[in-house]
């Protein structure tokens, strides 16, 4: 009675020794997502047409977080998010001014407009 007792203890133990052993293999640490820069929505950034003064820019998307003084005519608004163990998604929006008024603007994601919709003629 005694030996399979002691059998079953040490059966029990190597089982849990086993099963902890391979939880701590497994065990992945945690990586908190790390998000950078300005966050501009798509339809934000729809709003955003050349011709527009800075004021009015910096009203609809808000004004860049770095200001380059070498570049004053430019500005760069840039977005990074790293995810836990992912690829890290980036967009960059660049809006060149001439004379205060945007001249020219850059995206590297699509900008989704939106169109009236014209309503059918009524009978």
């Amino acid at each position: 009675m005694k030996k399979s007792m002691t059998q079953s203890l040490s059966h029990f133990c190597l089982a849990a020794g086993m099963t902890l052993s391979l939880a701590a293999c497994v065990n992945i640490p945690y990586k908190a997502p790390i998000q950078q820069g300005n966050v501009v929505e798509a339809d934000r950034i729809g709003m955003v047409r050349e011709g527009m003064t800075k004021v009015e820019v910096a009203n609809t998307i808000g004004s860049p977080i770095l200001q380059d003084i070498f570049h004053a005519d430019r500005w760069d608004y840039i977005y990074r998010l790293d995810k836990h163990y992912q690829k890290p998604d980036q967009r960059r929006i660049t809006i060149w001014f001439n004379k205060g008024v945007a001249a020219k603007i850059e995206r590297d994601l699509p900008v989704e407009t939106t169109t009236p919709v014209a309503k059918p003629a009524s009978k």
